[in-house]
């Protein structure tokens, strides 16, 4: 069994005049991530590795996770190829994700990740929000060989949230 965490960078600045690729963290972002970190610990603390797109604003949303969580930042690998918009890209990626890993999650960007939500589970949804994640468990044993995977759940915080009004929004067999 195969289980992939789908978490999208945290919210970042336009405010700057910046390529897309060096774009910073929101202060609210920040804030944001670091409370689903911390909220969804339990999601996230089973990776065996943290692959993140190069963007500034997916590392500085993967270091945050790392450190929230206490998984270190060892486990955080920058993987240029995430750094797409790309459904059909990002599912080549996770085809390729060594099998030494059975728990990974990804950091990185929409609409890649909401498409790929989409079209490797039964699952629909509009939009994947900045800081929240989407948990697909795959009943193969090889990355290569994944085909529609069981969505457990999706959820995102507010800042106001307490762990008690985590709303798991998709639980599908």
């Amino acid at each position: 069994m195969k289980t992939l965490v789908l978490l999208r960078h945290a919210k970042s600045s336009w405010d700057y005049p910046l390529d897309d690729i060096h774009r910073p963290l929101k202060l609210k972002g920040i804030n944001r991530i670091k409370k689903t970190s911390f909220k969804s610990k339990d999601i996230f603390d089973k990776s065996n590795i943290i692959m993140t797109s190069p963007a500034n604003r997916a590392i500085h949303t993967a270091l945050i996770l790392a450190d929230e969580t206490g998984l270190g930042y060892s486990k955080i690998s920058i993987v240029k190829s995430l750094y797409t918009f790309s459904a059909f890209t990002l599912e080549k990626l996770i085809r390729e994700i060594p099998d030494k890993f059975d728990y990974v999650t990804f950091v990185g960007h929409n609409p890649a990740f909401t498409d790929v939500i989409n079209n490797l589970t039964f699952s629909r949804i509009d939009n994947l929000r900045t800081a929240s994640w989407a948990k697909i468990i795959f009943k193969e044993k090889k990355w290569m060989n994944i085909g529609l995977g069981r969505a457990v759940s999706y959820t995102h915080l507010r800042a106001h949230e307490t762990r008690e009004d985590l709303v798991c929004r998709l639980v599908l067999e």
